[in-house]
């Protein structure tokens, strides 16, 4: 199912929900919210959060367990792994990398076969700044969750910060052939292409499309979304400051 995947801006107010290890699957169509239903259990819906790229941890423990293989947890073991997944990311929004990073082992001793503490991993390095580090986590997270669209984001955006463009490129590929009308992967992607060759059509196009589906956000008039729309919009206008309407866009 195709369908647009525009992720909400919101402020990083931390409410787990239950269900970051279940067997779980992502429906396209309410990616955006990041709608996650577990087998055999109700759904349950948290907006996407992110800031500055990065998914906070109630994000992180849900989507990144949308894999086809069955993990067998209990709620208990659920509950213990968001909280100490959100605790280690406190961590390393303090500079705590030792202590955030000896949490999420020790999380990993017990429960070994949760990859979520390895895409967790990747993003404490990855808000630390070591980048190289982060992409081996964010790779190893996706061995049981090929399908996990936030974590194939996250490793695009960690390449395009190591200047590994065509390994980014890829992944925005592929993310763009289910979700096509998804502004942060086609701007990404138009960003790669452009680091390769300043006059790649394909790339100035993708800026174009980008224009086009902020437009759409910037008329809905909800203060999220004309938030979204013109961050993108901002990063359109650095990469090509003569993009056609985006600084009408941006100046609404």
């Amino acid at each position: 199912m195709k369908s647009s995947m525009s992720i909400l801006v919101v402020a990083q107010t931390a409410l787990l929900v239950c269900g970051c290890t279940s067997s779980v699957k992502t429906d396209p169509s309410k990616l955006a919210q990041v709608s996650i239903k577990a087998r055999g259990s109700e759904p349950a819906s948290v907006a996407a959060k992110k800031v500055n790229g990065e998914y906070s941890p109630e994000v992180v423990t849900q989507e990144a367990s949308a894999s086809n293989v069955r993990i067998e947890v209990d709620m208990q073991a659920e509950g213990i792994i968001s909280k100490e997944c959100l605790e280690a990311w406190r961590k390393a929004l303090k500079g705590d990398e030792k202590g955030a990073m000896a949490q999420l082992d020790d999380l990993e001793k017990r429960y070994p076969k949760v990859s979520t503490v390895q895409f967790m991993k990747g993003q404490v390095l990855e808000h630390l700044g070591k980048g190289e580090e982060a992409v081996k986590y964010y790779r190893a997270s996706l061995d049981n969750s090929e399908y996990s669209s936030i974590r194939q984001f996250k490793l695009a955006q960690a390449y395009v910060k190591l200047k590994k463009y065509k390994e980014a490129e890829g992944i925005y590929r592929k993310l763009l052939k289910t979700f096509t009308d998804f502004p942060d992967a086609k701007l990404g992607l138009a960003r790669c292409l452009i680091a390769q060759d300043t006059h790649s059509k394909e790339g100035h196009q993708l800026l174009a499309e980008t224009v086009i589906l902020c437009e759409a956000l910037v008329k809905t008039g909800e203060s999220s979304k004309v938030a979204e729309g013109k961050r993108l919009l901002k990063e359109v206008l650095q990469l090509d400051p003569a993009a056609p309407g985006a600084k009408e866009l941006l100046s609404n």
